[in-house]
């Protein structure tokens, strides 16, 4: 009896072994296959947004780094494609790019939206693409000039002063977060469209076009640190499930609802896309071991100390998100009821 259990143990022992063993040899067989395919090749990334500006940063500093981490070590550029707040690189990602794994987009994550509330402009599918694990999510805040006059977006509640805010297009965080703060709030609000970057609407700033904008709390603290220290620029909100640290100061939008549909359409338009902000793409159609070799680079390069100290240095946080979590937020969206789609796309002007 004893015998015939040590002998059952021994079978089930060498089959799962057996199966690991197979498992291993496949991986490094695709791995070997994804380095046959790379070695020589040329890696295009493209960024949605103006040189110098946070997506941009990002996106090149990830191409100085990923490149030693993938199977064959190929060389990697960066290629600006602005316009549409983005939207014209998501577009070309998946209707043209080519789609054996040499072509790589970092986009903001709230044009899921408009494939979400149906706008025709996004001619793409967010459940076809090929994710890749990417920079996690940051704050959103509005910040102004000095000049401006503005101290609190409070001052703005219900007021006769218009606040004048810089944005890019629907489908973007400085567009949609201003709409948004509007409709939750009741803010005065006039938005400013069809800036090519937050660069852009800094420029318009400095000119009296505009007061300011709402965009990436990181973004902002990289862009005008001296300003930020000397207060020709203030953080006058903040829109968050709690304050950030160091701004605990600043009022935040949240607290400021009165009303669950407030709270509900700060949460889904603002906090929740928030948290897929910054992310890496690779077109639908290419192979899976390419996928998953890219994939693994990128965890590795998260990793490693060189690209951690150049992130650190150009004063961006890392806190990776991982695909399953990118899958998620955007099904939320996806999958959302029509009636609430219905209320976003008229605030948003997602037509």
């Amino acid at each position: 009896m004893l015998g015939g259990l040590l002998n059952k143990f021994l079978v089930i022992s060498f089959v799962a072994l057996s199966v690991v063993v197979v498992s291993l040899d496949d991986a490094a067989a695709q791995s070997s296959k994804a380095a046959d395919f790379y070695r020589g090749k040329q890696l295009r990334f493209i960024s949605g947004y103006s040189a110098g500006g946070l997506f941009d940063t990002a996106t090149r500093i990830m191409a100085r780094h990923v490149g030693k981490f993938i199977p064959g070590n190929p060389s990697l550029w960066v290629d600006n494609m602005t316009g549409a707040g983005g939207l014209i690189a998501t577009n070309y990602l998946a209707k043209a790019a080519p789609r054996d794994g040499t072509v790589l987009l970092n986009l903001d994550g709230a044009l899921l939206r408009l494939q979400a509330l149906n706008n025709p402009s996004a001619q793409f599918d967010a459940r076809q693409f090929n994710w890749l694990p990417s920079p996690a999510p940051d704050l959103q805040v509005c910040w102004v000039s000095k000049e401006s006059g503005w101290s609190s977006i409070t001052q703005a509640l219900g007021g006769s002063k218009e606040l004048k805010l810089g944005g890019l297009a629907p489908g973007t965080f400085p567009s949609d977060t201003a709409r948004i703060l509007q409709a939750a709030l009741g803010i005065n609000i006039k938005l400013v469209d069809g800036f090519k970057g937050v660069s852009e609407v800094r420029l318009a700033m400095e000119g009296g076009e505009v007061d300011g904008s709402c965009s990436s709390y990181e973004g902002v603290t990289r862009a005008f640190p001296k300003e930020l220290q000397a207060g020709d620029i203030q953080v006058i909100a903040q829109i968050g499930e709690s304050p950030w640290p160091g701004l605990e100061k600043v009022p935040n939008a949240l607290d400021l609802a009165k009303t669950d549909r407030a709270k509900w359409l700060l949460r889904v338009a603002v906090i929740g896309p928030n948290d897929i902000n910054r992310l890496f793409t690779l077109p639908p159609g290419v192979p899976a071991e390419r996928v998953e070799a890219l994939r693994q680079a990128f965890g590795a390069t998260f990793n490693d100390p060189e690209f951690k100290a150049e992130v650190a240095k150009a004063r961006l946080v890392l806190r990776p998100i991982s695909v399953e979590k990118i899958k998620e937020v955007a099904a939320s969206w996806l999958d959302m009821p029509d009636a609430q789609k219905k209320e976003l796309q008229q605030i948003l002007q997602i037509k």
